[in-house]
């Protein structure tokens, strides 16, 4: 992949070799004196990276300050284009160094000594460790250019199947148990990518929630949260059930129209890559019917998060009966499974969060808290009636979200299989974990 995030171009000076080797007519003072300067600029450059990478991640890319980048690594904003030559062009460095770090987690994972559940347990420790570097969420990756969006693409294939290639190496050795390791990686890189942005937007109190998601991430993934491993038929719950009631007056039916493609657009393009006259030529009206019924596009966009909440609230209802914790956490993985393949296109909750004017992000966060307060009871009573070990009941249930928030955006992987062999897999790696039972 190319380290265009190390350098730029103009790093090497004309008389200077690539290779960094000093010519003969240089004193090696001097060479050292470039070396120093070569690693201050790399050091400085890595550090810009970090603050816009959490900068893009809380306010989303058209929002972001790049003065308040600038100033964090002690910078002008003018002499932040000395390290990139716009906005787009820092995003993308900002994916491209993601991709760098998680190829060297995964590379230092593979020579882990050991089996391949040792090697698959190191990555995702390296991963969720509190003094990762920062990772982008590649959430707008439409607003790149197509070579730019096709590199960052290229460097992520190439990281999901290096741990498909971990994964094959644990089910061969008896380390994993059997497993289909093209949805097992996919379901663990969704969880990884949500943990942190989850704690933007539950706005959590306990600043202990970051080491305990450091801890519980990596048990659930290797051990799960099921008591036992006995394997149980499908759930099959049904859809219907969940899907919004329809709507009767024309009003309604165009906020449910306009909130059903503009999620769609915003789950594939990003939500800065979409405009109101975009989400209003996909259903054929005029930006000011969005605009009659909405102040702003973030107002617009809340009520895309209210109308996914609301879905939730109503798989909640959907699931609370289950007999036990095993049954409800097949349920609730094969009902989102279902609605990410639908044409419901919840809105995927993604970066921006304080981009929401106060009130809406208040109330969003109110009712997500709600919600999760009410999935927290369903495994508290799972783990009285002895279906679910004892485990850090929130920072697995906040952190296991991602492993199915975002089938949607699998592409031909996700559509390959039917939504049945997704959930199945999703919740098997939720309840059981990778570990094999000959591996104990």
């Amino acid at each position: 992949m190319a380290e265009s995030w190390r350098f730029c171009s103009n790093d090497l000076s004309p008389e200077g070799g690539a290779s960094g080797l000093p010519r003969e007519d240089e004193s090696p003072r001097r060479t050292r004196r470039r070396s120093l300067s070569d690693e201050a600029r790399e050091a400085r450059h890595g550090a810009i990276l970090d603050e816009a990478t959490i900068e893009f991640m809380r306010a989303g890319v058209s929002s972001a300050e790049l003065t308040l980048i600038a100033r964090r690594v002690g910078l002008t904003r003018a002499a932040l284009y000395h390290y990139c030559s716009d906005r787009y062009d820092l995003v993308h460095q900002c994916y491209l160094r993601t991709c760098e770090l998680i190829h060297s987690d995964l590379q230092r994972a593979g020579v882990t000594h050991g089996p391949g559940l040792a090697k698959v347990a190191t990555f995702v420790e390296l991963m969720s460790s509190p003094s990762h570097r920062p990772m982008a969420v590649f959430s707008e990756i439409g607003l790149l250019s197509a070579e730019q969006c096709q590199s960052v693409i290229a460097a992520q294939q190439r990281n999901v199947a290096e741990l498909q290639t971990l994964l094959t190496v644990g089910v061969k050795d008896g380390s994993i148990r059997k497993c289909n390791v093209d949805i097992v990686a996919e379901a663990i890189f969704g969880v990884l990518t949500w943990a942190p942005l989850s704690r933007l937007w539950l706005n959590v109190s306990d600043g202990t929630l970051t080491q305990r998601m450091a801890k519980a991430v990596p048990q659930m993934i290797i051990e799960g949260i099921a008591a036992g491993k006995e394997e149980r038929p499908a759930v099959r719950k049904r859809l219907a059930d969940v899907k919004m009631p329809t709507p009767t007056t024309p009003r309604e039916q165009r906020l449910a129209g306009l909130a059903q493609a503009g999620s769609r657009l915003f789950n594939e393009r990003g939500i800065d890559g979409v405009s109101l006259d975009d989400v209003a030529a996909a259903v054929g009206l005029t930006k000011g019917v969005i605009y009659h019924a909405f102040k702003s596009k973030p107002e617009f966009v809340a009520y895309c998060y209210h109308r996914t909440l609301d879905i939730q609230e109503r798989i909640l209802n959907v699931v609370e009966n289950s007999a036990d914790g095993v049954e409800y956490t097949r349920a609730i993985v094969e009902l989102h499974v279902q609605l990410q393949l639908s044409d419901v296109h919840p809105l995927w909750f993604t970066t921006g969060v304080e981009n929401f004017p106060p009130h809406l992000r208040k109330q969003l966060v109110s009712r997500m808290n709600t919600i999760l307060d009410r999935t927290l009871k369903l495994n508290e009573r799972g783990i009285e009636d002895g279906s679910l070990r004892k485990f850090d009941i929130a920072p697995v249930r906040i952190a296991s979200v991602g492993a199915f928030a975002y089938v949607s955006q699998w592409g031909a992987s996700a559509r390959r299989l039917s939504s049945t062999t997704l959930a199945r897999e999703i919740s098997s790696l939720l309840l059981f974990g990778l570990r094999s039972s000959e591996s104990k």
